[in-house]
């Protein structure tokens, strides 16, 4: 529906503000704007949504009158956790304007949370009154209703969602329900096979689904289509000849960052010849130079490691040529053979890599599998004679990658994204046959993306109108199409056929200064670094030049370089957008800086990104005039449990519990992961420090899982104060560790050590002080090349008994990535193994699965008795995981240690929401994540798990004994125990007391590929055979369950971005 209105003559004079670009609009509109622009930024990031409520404030005490800034105020004053005052704001809004959905839709799903059935119903069927195509609306209305025993109103709500959008899996699963309930076999079986295929395939999904969250939970933003009418600066360009033979048919150009420095080279092509130019300088040692009889290139990191490589095309088929540090040399046999006039880099699939779209009569689709190469995928190509194509985004901030491809001999097509490597062919009529050159930004400043090209009767303009295409006013210009700001007026112009076409707003588009006849290739960028969009153009007689802007005007610039983590390193596809007060822009990212012009503003209020995955990123307040390099945020996910201890200052971060219990996750082979229920978590006797009797410790949920606590205890270790006690717990594959203590007097260090590479870490694995050997390569989703470290102990345990002791820590990874790493090789990802070397000199595997610390720091013990198999006292640990071993040493004493232990039960447990402790994260993630107690913020960057959870108060009788009654948690959720110091007894003189923090229980985190990551339930239980367990089985404690556990999960926060609008 048409979102774009005005409120009052006030609000007419703010929309009207945006056509100001020459000087700075009224101040108070671009106070306005300016506090419009950082509430929101303020809004969508987690940590600083209070902030919002502030600003927005600001902007509604500026504009009283604008029930766009009263909704605004009162959505902030939702997510900030201000629930009562948040309803008041958003109902006298409703009051003043009925007619916008925010309203009907915020107001209703508040009151479902609060039990106010009747309310919320009311609410939302005004809300489908409005928008009946919004599936989240419908999709309530079916809950709402089943909450009121009305089963048919609520079956056909939940069949309207599913239609409207197959890709959500909650309708299917209540149809699953539904169907089941009323004998509906086929049906029901129907609708679990589709909710369990969605859950599968959104494997590695950085956002969760969230079924109270929908375009208009969002801040309400309304623009129209402006006009730029203000007096245009005197273009001028100086010209410089580049020195490359080419083919006017065959002619490209594109910009490139070759290097990886941030300095843009453009690149040309045709069948005679290619060249890379730094400047008006070629490159002689781009190792192109063999190059012949070349049709197209196109620029993409399809081994993601920072730099662009090469797809190109010949008369032959379709290569890839691989970037060393901006020389490129071929990269194995062609891909395909066959003639393609075009190519486009896409991550079709969404699993962190580049696949690639060729383009012909016979276009196809490659699926990029790592180390394993590319494979043919399906892909419903339309029949006709494919020339170029683009990503795009019909959409406005959703994460489908939509690809537009142009046509000879037929009008082009959209294919929209339907997620799971589902695409839709939809065709475009405004791209006649015999279009190409795709050019997509947002040219009217609308928060929409929009698609001009090359037309065969000159250039074309499709303006996105909310999803639908509105041609502009036709434009005689014949010839390639860019885009780019040639007069920093924070505008887009257009370069059609060699002429700059200078942006008048809504479409329109005058002619200008003209840089060459007829122009077959353009390329844009800032390739002198000067603060001014350059250009690159091929004209018709094959004749290529460098445009350097030299225009004079006072107006500001800000060039801005992305760098993914999580998402591929050169964000392909993230969009842009830069808000300076009254001015908006949107850009799409393609491993290029992307320059913008500012116009008469000198400090930017947020530079919004979206990463391809969907998560949003705002960097509030920046500088103009410099270039700035925005890295990807690192986001903690999922873990598990924080443990915390007073130690008489203040409370202690000692790690996270319950790493060996990772209830469904999956191993990458179609199977989830066994796990052990129990840990042992070792606490120093300096961090826990008893006041008035008693030792208080927390349990916090600090992340994206559910904890289910069966039993806790904290248990004395009493021991003489030259001995060391460490235990037998580890991460592991069954048997699962027995429990087991070790006592050591004598550490016998290595006498060397070496990594994989042959480099000497021996001082890095002396003593723990964060030190790592950590040469290995490695991804960001936990994943490494294989590798290892061999130690030399020497002449130590000539008896051949010894325990190894290894102090340190895993970035692990999550389910998603074990998928993906098994996709890529067979052997999939190795958790450590040990070998040592037999009397030929040759390494043995000793030990096939050594364990890993499950958790953030700890410490593990390896019993190497009996396995050393010659004199030689080398060990060898290898692994493909990221671990990072900070202390390693030997001990020969391998008997029970002299102690006394003393369990204590709590005294007192205590549920409650707290929310979540300040992260510590490592910008590499080289060091393990820490979290500050005390400091706090009651907001986070997800929603706990659907489901109900252990109400808040008194848990004691739950904690007692392993008997399946548990303690649910949920994300921001807080365990206070206390336990009895006076109970202990008195110690020996020379003994000291450290003590073990007995846990047992599970966790469960909401990683895409961890089985029910999405539910609370089905509850694990000891006696299952597996989980997910059979229906043969059955959770015990139903009805203790069903008393103790009535919590709906508090909502905290909506996901960053949804795949729906």
């Amino acid at each position: 529906m048409k979102r774009a209105r005005a409120w009052g003559a006030f609000a007419a004079c703010v929309a009207g503000a945006w056509l100001l670009v020459a000087a700075p609009a009224d101040p108070k509109v671009d106070q306005l704007w300016h506090l419009r622009n950082l509430g929101k930024a303020f809004y969508e990031n987690p940590t600083t949504q209070l902030q919002a409520v502030g600003e927005f404030k600001k902007a509604l005490d500026l504009n009283p009158d604008s029930a766009r800034e009263r909704i605004n105020y009162g959505l902030a004053l939702l997510r900030a956790g201000k629930t009562a005052e948040g309803l008041a704001e958003l109902e006298k809004a409703q009051k003043q304007d009925p007619s916008i959905p925010h309203t009907w839709f915020n107001i209703g799903i508040t009151h479902k949370k609060e039990s106010e059935y009747e309310k919320a119903i009311a609410q939302l069927d005004k809300m489908a009154e409005l928008v009946p195509d919004e599936p989240v609306t419908q999709y309530n209305l079916g809950v709402l209703y089943k909450l009121q025993g009305r089963a048919e109103d609520s079956l056909k709500k939940f069949e309207i969602a599913a239609k409207l959008d197959p890709n959500l899996a909650g309708p299917h699963f209540q149809l699953y329900n539904a169907y089941r309930a009323a004998g509906r076999k086929e049906d029901a079986a129907r609708e679990l096979a589709i909710f369990q295929d969605i859950k599968k395939k959104t494997a590695g999904a950085a956002v969760p689904e969230d079924l109270e969250w929908s375009f208009y939970a969002e801040i309400y933003e309304t623009v129209d289509p402006l006009t730029h009418d203000g007096p245009a600066a005197e273009l001028d360009f100086a010209a410089a000849d580049l020195a490359v033979a080419v083919d006017p048919a065959t002619a490209g150009a594109a910009a490139i960052d070759a290097t990886g420095d941030g300095k843009p080279e453009v690149l040309v092509w045709s069948s005679r010849e290619v060249k890379l130019f730094s400047g008006a300088g070629a490159v002689l040692d781009s190792g192109l130079s063999a190059l012949k009889d070349v049709r197209a290139i196109t620029p993409g990191d399809f081994n993601n490691d920072g730099l662009a490589d090469l797809a190109v095309l010949t008369a032959k088929g379709a290569e890839l040529w691989i970037n060393e540090k901006g020389r490129f040399r071929r990269h194995g046999e062609p891909v395909a053979q066959g003639v393609f006039h075009g190519a486009v880099w896409i991550d079709y699939d969404h699993d962190y890599d580049l696949d690639l779209a060729l383009l012909g009569a016979a276009s196809k689709l490659l699926r990029n599998q790592g180390e394993a190469g590319f494979e043919a995928a399906e892909f419903p190509f339309v029949k006709g004679e494919a020339t170029s194509g683009a990503i795009f985004e019909l959409i406005a901030d959703t994460i489908g990658t939509d690809l537009i491809v142009t046509y000879n001999d037929r009008p082009a097509v959209l294919y929209r994204d339907r997620m799971f490597g589902k695409f839709e062919p939809v065709d475009i009529a405004g791209l006649p046959a015999g279009t190409r050159g795709l050019e997509i930004a947002d040219l009217d400043q609308d928060m929409w993306l929009d698609v001009s090209a090359a037309g065969p009767g000159g250039a074309i303009v499709l303006l996105n109108r909310e999803g639908k295409f509105e041609a502009a006013p036709a434009l005689s210009a014949k010839g390639a199409v860019r885009a780019a700001d040639t007069e920093n007026r924070g505008v887009l112009d257009l370069v059609a056929g060699g002429t700059v076409l200078r942006n008048q707003g809504k479409g329109r588009f005058t002619a200008g200064k003209a840089l060459a006849e007829a122009a077959v290739a353009a390329a844009e960028a800032d390739f002198n670094q000067d603060g001014r969009a350059d250009l690159v153009v091929i004209d018709g007689s094959g004749k290529a030049r460098l445009h350097l802007n030299q225009t004079k005007t006072q107006a500001q610039w800000m060039r801005v370089g992305l760098e993914g983590v999580k998402n591929l390193k050169l964000a392909p596809g993230a969009e842009v957008e830069v808000k300076a007060k009254s001015l908006y822009q949107k850009r799409v990212y393609h491993g290029v800086p992307l320059h913008f012009g500012l116009g008469p503003y000198t400090e930017v209020d947020t530079v919004r990104v979206t990463w391809p995955n969907g998560l949003i990123q705002n960097e509030a307040k920046q500088p103009a005039g410099k270039p700035a390099q925005y890295k990807e945020a690192q986001r903690l996910s999922g873990s598990c449990p924080m443990v915390f201890t007073w130690n008489g200052r203040e409370y202690e971060f000692i790690t996270d519990v319950l790493g060996v219990a990772p209830l469904g996750a999956s191993a990458g082979d179609g199977e989830t992961f066994p796990v052990d229920h129990d840990e042992y978590i070792q606490i120093p006797g300096s961090a826990l420090a008893a006041v008035n009797g008693k030792y208080d410790i927390r349990l916090t949920e600090e992340l994206r899982e559910v904890a289910y606590l069966d039993a806790i205890q904290l248990i004395a270790v009493d021991h003489p104060a030259d001995t060391e006690i460490f235990t037998n717990d580890k991460f592991k594959a069954p048997p699962f560790p027995e429990f087991r203590l070790f006592g050591v007097k004598q550490r016998i260090a290595p006498a060397a050590a070496r990594d994989h590479r042959g480099n000497n870490v021996l001082s890095r694995v002396l003593r723990r002080d964060r030190v790592y050997p950590d040469a290995f390569r490695r991804d960001y989703a936990g994943v490494a090349e294989k590798h290892w470290i061999d130690l030399d102990f020497g002449r130590a345990a000539a008896g051949n008994r010894a325990v190894l002791v290894l102090s340190g820590w895993v970035d692990w990874a999550d389910g998603s990535t074990f998928l993906g790493a098994s996709q890529e090789t067979p052997e999939g990802l190795i958790f450590p193994y040990v070998q040592v070397k037999d009397a030929s000199g040759q390494w043995r595997t000793v030990i096939e699965d050594m364990g890993i610390p499950a958790g953030k720091p700890k410490t593990i013990v390896v019993d190497l008795t009996g396995k050393f198999l010659s004199d030689s006292r080398e060990v060898r640990i290898v692994t493909n995981l990221c671990v990072y071993w900070d202390e390693i040493f030997l001990s020969e004493e391998t008997g029970e240690p002299s102690v006394t232990l003393t369990a204590l039960q709590p005294d007192t447990a205590r549920l409650r929401f707290r929310g979540f402790s300040r992260p510590v994260i490592h910008p590499e993630r080289k060091q393990p994540e820490a979290f500050d107690y005390q400091q706090w913020m009651p907001l986070s960057m997800w929603n706990p798990t659907p489901g109900l959870y252990t109400r808040y108060g008194d848990v004691k009788p739950l904690l007692h004994e392993v008997d399946d009654a548990m303690v649910i948690m949920g994300s921001g959720d807080e365990l206070s125990l206390e336990f009895p110091a006076v109970d202990l007894p008195p110690l020996p003189s020379g003994w000291t007391r450290d003590f073990l923090l007995f846990v047992d229980g599970w966790a469960k985190d909401g990683d895409a590929n961890t089985v029910y990551s999405q539910t609370v339930e089905p509850l694990p239980f000891h006696g299952m055979s597996r989980y997910p367990y059979p229906d043969t089985e059955r959770f015990p404690m139903r009805e203790l369950q069903r008393e103790t556990t009535t919590r709906p999960g508090l909502r905290l926060i909506r996901p960053l971005s949804e795949n729906r609008r």
